[in-house]
């Protein structure tokens, strides 16, 4: 049976088809046969210039996050400074993605989404001017830099509601598990690309040739922005657009909480593949090098796990994936955090990447399947402080607890939570199985 709010004031939902514990569309019980292959959308006009814009903005992201990782600690000598660039940096998508939500339910997400990454482009062009003139090592402190990433997460905290509801109007509907994953590529290969560069230059030209780079990748995407056409999607006018009614939707609808949850417990898993690698790799004799090769190596994979990805979700179903990718994640971490050789630390990362993506894709399309065109951009707003919002907290306590007890004993804080994302898994895919079994009423 379908799934429904208990509340009228939070719009219609897309009513999902239930079974084994997994939403499910069409797509997911018919034959594949004139299905268009994934690849076919690298080249499509709308989702094309969609995936390489964000490609060479999620690589100009990452090769500013280790840059900045390195450059702090290189500064201040402090774990807990390294996290407090992610707290800079993600704060404001707690306070203003909810607003901002609000906002790409009412607005021209398009324009919405290049408003937040000019301001980003912005703030990065600054720190790459005030570095091109005194250079890194004549900064007077971190505090550039951090200020940096505060400016950085003010655009993206106005973005990303926009930017995390947009890809089920690029697509198909019996595509979007590809375009899910395609987007998470992105993401991924920035991550495997951009730390990989950020080693690069800052054991040959320099921190300021990363910042300069970082600046000037924000231009593809703005570019995309400007040339792509998103189907449009006609809501009644009478709907609640409030903040609250998001806020109630989620609240009435348990198995959207749980989701919420468990892509959170992802997004805080992952925080020490930023903030916990440079003082690992201390701790293993090795330096920047060894940090740009643990934090590349969770990118790489991540990357080609990207690939596999949606076939593994209509193989198995999301929910399967989401919690056998947290449970990777967790025994990745481990293995890390134990690690007596910095080659076995860097195989760890892989693996941990692996099941990050695994994780965060099956949590997503398994929520974007449920969600009403009319709620999509306050509850992914939602999504985003769920994914990334908690780095504030998740920095500075890994951070705060290595600079207390060491590296390796912060990543226990990581595994624990990435189990609780487990459960959220098995939690919604009962809830699942019990509105299959529950009868609809006379």
């Amino acid at each position: 049976m379908g799934r429904s709010p208990r509340g009228s004031t939070s719009g219609p939902t897309r009513t999902p088809a239930v079974a084994s514990g997994t939403v499910t569309s069409s797509r997911d019980t018919s034959s594949n046969d004139g299905r268009r292959p994934t690849r076919t959308l690298l080249v499509d006009r709308t989702f094309g210039p969609w995936f390489w814009g964000n490609l060479a903005s999620n690589t100009g992201n990452w090769l500013f996050n280790v840059t900045a990782a390195i450059v702090v600690f290189r500064l201040s000598g402090s774990a807990f400074l390294v996290g407090l660039v992610s707290v800079a940096q993600f704060v404001p998508l707690v306070v203003l993605s909810p607003i901002a939500g609000a906002w790409s339910d009412r607005v021209d997400r398009r324009r919405l989404l290049f408003t937040g990454q000019l301001i980003a482009a912005v703030s990065a062009t600054t720190l790459a001017v005030i570095t091109l003139r005194f250079g890194a090592a004549g900064l007077p402190s971190a505090w550039p830099v951090i200020l940096t990433a505060l400016g950085i997460g003010i655009g993206v905290a106005i973005a990303a509601p926009a930017l995390n509801s947009l890809v089920p109007y690029l697509v198909a509907e019996d595509a979007l598990e590809d375009g899910i994953a395609l987007t998470s590529l992105t993401f991924n290969v920035g991550r495997a690309i951009g730390p990989a560069g950020a080693g690069v230059l800052l054991a040959t030209i320099g921190p300021v040739a990363a910042f300069t780079i970082n600046a000037a990748s924000f231009v593809p995407l703005l570019v995309a922005l400007a040339v792509i056409h998103p189907r449009s999607v006609t809501t009644r006018s009478t709907l609640d657009r409030s903040v609250r009614a998001g806020l109630r939707y989620v609240r009435e609808n348990r198995d959207i909480l749980l989701l919420l949850a468990g892509i959170g417990a992802t997004g805080f898993a992952a925080d020490p593949t930023i903030t916990l690698t440079p003082p690992l790799a201390a701790d293993l004799g090795g330096g920047d090098s060894l940090v740009a090769a643990m934090v590349s190596a969770f990118g790489i994979a991540a990357a080609l796990t990207s690939l596999v990805a949606g076939r593994l979700q209509r193989a198995f179903g999301s929910l399967a994936v989401a919690r056998a990718g947290t449970l990777l994640l967790a025994a990745s971490l481990l293995l890390a955090a134990a690690a007596p050789l910095a080659a076995l630390a860097v195989a760890a990362f892989a693996t941990t990447g692996a099941g990050f993506v695994l994780a965060i894709n099956g949590f997503t399309t398994s929520m974007q399947r449920r969600l009403p065109d009319e709620l999509r951009g306050r509850v992914m707003a939602l999504w985003g402080v769920a994914f990334i919002g908690n780095r504030p907290i998740a920095a500075p306590l890994h951070g705060g607890a290595a600079d207390l007890a060491g590296a390796r004993w912060a990543m226990g804080i990581a595994i624990s939570v990435a189990l609780l994302g487990a459960v959220a898994a098995t939690r919604v895919s009962r809830f699942d199985a019990d509105a299959t079994e529950r009868p609809d009423p006379a």
